[in-house]
């Protein structure tokens, strides 16, 4: 047998040429550096976990700051264009996953994980240094959400190559590390900003995203290697299958609307308690549900199915939206409702992996995780302006929050339908009806 070593060397591990088990992909031939779902395949699962507790947690935290700079920091500058910070650190670290998957495919994965940390880092301390909202938009905006997205896309892309018989599972695993983080950033910044200043707390961030990050990307290995032919032909293969545009328009829809009860939430029960703590506490609850969530998403998608999953969690997001911000205006609520969001909103991240790989093929995880991702990009951007429009022209003057609301149940509804497609569409190639599992 040949002797291949992957670009990220991998202890030389015999080359298997097998077809993808499960996948209808574009490629049939699969090259394997290495055996999957061994105990390695952990060992990465709990890097990306790491990686992305400081990706995502950076992102999910950002609702402290957000309300630091609404309310103390730039209090005399629009909603709109504080929003435009968050919208563009996603906007940028999703739209970038569609060229992290050309970078991994020539680099490997490891040094361009690592990159993202540097990049990272150079944001959050430059942003420190800034006095004007634009100069913010520039920093912890556009260059930290291409920094993360260096990280995002490919942490977990890695764990899906690595894991077959538990993937679902091991891509929540590394995915909840974005509610640790969450929880964790929090809790942090709110404390330095309180106790020493806002410009450290951005320093301090940067720092531990380096260190964390940056040694956890030194563990990831390609084990699969790259799809043969055109990048962009590949692209172009997965982009106008059917089941991809399905689940390109429902990430679109559902990022659309998902900031709405991450960033408004914790202003309003500010506003209703009186207690600047309870945003960071809201923010906290809201990190600890999405962390569960994804750590359950195994589970769940094991009890009925990945498709059926996603189908389920988006109609429980939109009446979940309809029962808590219309009918229950209570602070308690608001902290129920951050609870039971966070654990039912995030459970795509590891389910839609999954089925990208099983009906793709590992091969080209990469890029098609990658290209959904720059799609989740777009329903950011549309979505957050839209939302700070809706917030300053009807909402604002009356310390309400129902025309965001009405817009995130839009949102969610509309990504239902687009699973609900979905589902028809995998359950008639596979001859499964609308009562079993899939």
């Amino acid at each position: 047998m040949s002797i291949n070593v992957a670009p990220d060397t991998l202890n030389r591990h015999d080359t298997i040429a097998s077809k993808s088990e499960h996948a209808s992909s574009p490629d049939p031939e699969t090259i394997e550096y290495a055996e999957p779902d061994t105990k390695y395949a952990w060992l990465v699962a709990i890097a990306a976990l790491l990686n992305l507790a400081t990706t995502m947690g950076t992102l999910n935290s950002f609702g402290v700051y957000q309300q630091y700079y609404l309310n103390t920091l730039y209090s005399t500058d629009s909603a709109v264009s504080i929003s435009w910070i968050s919208t563009l650190i996603s906007f940028c670290m999703f739209v970038g996953g569609v060229f992290t998957g050309k970078l991994v495919d020539k680099f490997g994965f490891r040094i361009t994980c690592f990159s993202g940390s540097v990049v990272c880092c150079i944001a959050l301390i430059l942003a420190s240094f800034t006095s004007r909202v634009w100069q913010l938009v520039l920093t912890q905006g556009i260059m930290l959400g291409l920094g993360a997205s260096l990280i995002f896309s490919p942490s977990i892309s890695v764990v899906a190559q690595w894991h077959t018989k538990h993937r679902v599972l091991a891509t929540g695993i590394a995915v909840a590390g974005g509610g640790i983080g969450g929880m964790v950033f929090s809790v942090a910044t709110e404390k330095i900003i309180d106790n020493v200043s806002y410009k450290w707390s951005l320093r301090i961030l940067g720092l531990l995203l380096f260190t964390i990050s940056g040694a956890s990307s030194m563990v990831y290995k390609r084990r699969i290697a790259p799809a043969q032919g055109s990048n962009t032909r590949l692209l172009f293969t997965i982009a106008r299958d059917p089941r991809f545009i399905c689940i390109a328009l429902a990430v679109m829809f559902i990022n659309m609307g998902y900031f709405e009860p991450l960033l408004y939430v914790p202003t309003l029960a500010v506003i209703q308690s009186g207690s600047q703590s309870t945003s960071s506490n809201i923010v906290l609850v809201f990190n600890a549900g999405t962390t569960i969530g994804r750590v359950l998403s195994g589970l769940i998608s094991k009890l009925i199915g990945p498709a059926n999953t996603n189908l389920a969690s988006n109609f429980l997001c939109c009446l979940f939206v309809c029962i808590f911000m219309f009918g229950i205006n209570t602070v308690v609520g608001y902290y129920i409702f951050s609870a039971l969001f966070g654990t039912i909103s995030t459970l795509y991240l590891a389910v839609n992996t999954h089925i990208l790989a099983h009906e793709f093929g590992p091969q080209v995880v990469a890029s098609s995780v990658g290209l959904s991702m720059a799609c989740c990009g777009v329903g950011v951007l549309v979505g957050n302006p839209v939302q700070g429009v809706l917030y300053e022209t009807y909402d604002k003057t009356h310390t309400k929050f129902n025309a965001v609301s009405a817009w995130a149940v839009a949102c969610f509804a509309a990504a239902t339908a687009c699973y609900m497609v979905l589902r028809w569409l995998v359950g008639r190639k596979h001859k499964v009806s609308w009562f079993q599992k899939i």
